[in-house]
């Protein structure tokens, strides 16, 4: 395991490989794929929303567009596969977020800026896949703990993740890099309020995925977010390998 190491570009980075992942993912054989997680992970922006909670004013960040600009990133910029299955049960609907074959080496990828215990089903699903050789390592991201306070409470975190990952080295048993995002002065920052939609529940509530589509592929595509509205294109919509479009309400 590696101590925690740090790069720096939208957003600056913390890194702790458990069971060598990084070196694995660093390998020459290997390099694309260290490649496009960093620097998709480290040129991502902060979408943000100013006052979106009447009960705590440190609350800001909107989780559901960060998770939709990783969706459009992963999967339509770069061909990752979305939401693959994360087992072989029939009739399971466990899924991953992402993955991908890098020259033999099979990496699945999770974004998780919700709850905790989402955390934790992450890494079950890791491990549910390297048991039916599905993959052969997994990438955690998650927020730094300065970053987490500003999404919701009991959000997962860089720095209990990786307290608790290597207490359970006889259970967990593939390697999993883990990825910890925190902002810097350089961070490049996106005030969702400044858009044409009029409230947070037009972005970030149940069933706005096109809203939140019209905003990423927007910012994307180097538009101003005081551009975009509900009558802007939606744009690409990421689709699982059955061809279909799937919307993510994860808290």
């Amino acid at each position: 395991m590696t101590r925690p190491s740090h790069t720096a570009d939208s957003v600056k980075l913390q890194i702790f490989s458990y069971r060598f992942a990084k070196e694995i993912l660093e390998h020459a054989n290997h390099a694309p794929a260290w490649t496009e997680i960093r620097d998709t992970v480290a040129n991502a922006p902060l979408f943000i929303w100013p006052g979106k909670s009447s009960k705590n004013a440190r609350l800001d960040v909107l989780q559901k567009v960060v998770n939709t600009y990783f969706d459009r990133k992963f999967h339509i910029d770069l061909g990752w596969e979305y939401h693959p299955f994360a087992t072989k049960i029939p009739n399971s609907n466990l899924r991953a977020d992402y993955r991908k074959n890098f020259n033999g080496l099979k990496v699945q990828s999770e974004i998780q800026f919700g709850n905790m215990a989402r955390w934790y089903s992450d890494v079950f699903k890791f491990q549910a896949a390297y048991s039916e050789s599905l993959i052969d390592v997994g990438v955690s991201v998650v927020p730094m703990n300065s970053l987490a306070t500003r999404i919701d409470s009991n959000v997962a975190y860089f720095e209990r993740a990786m307290r608790e990952l290597p207490s359970a080295q006889l259970s967990i048993t593939l390697p999993i890099l883990l990825v910890g995002v925190e902002l810097d002065e350089e961070s490049t920052v996106i005030d969702v309020s400044t858009s044409g939609f009029g409230t947070v529940g037009e972005v970030n509530g149940k069933g706005k995925e096109e809203n939140r589509l019209r905003i990423v592929n927007a910012i994307v595509g180097g538009n101003s977010i005081t551009t975009v509205n509900a009558s802007s294109p939606i744009g690409d919509k990421p689709r699982t390998a059955s061809g279909a479009a799937e919307e993510d309400d994860e808290e």
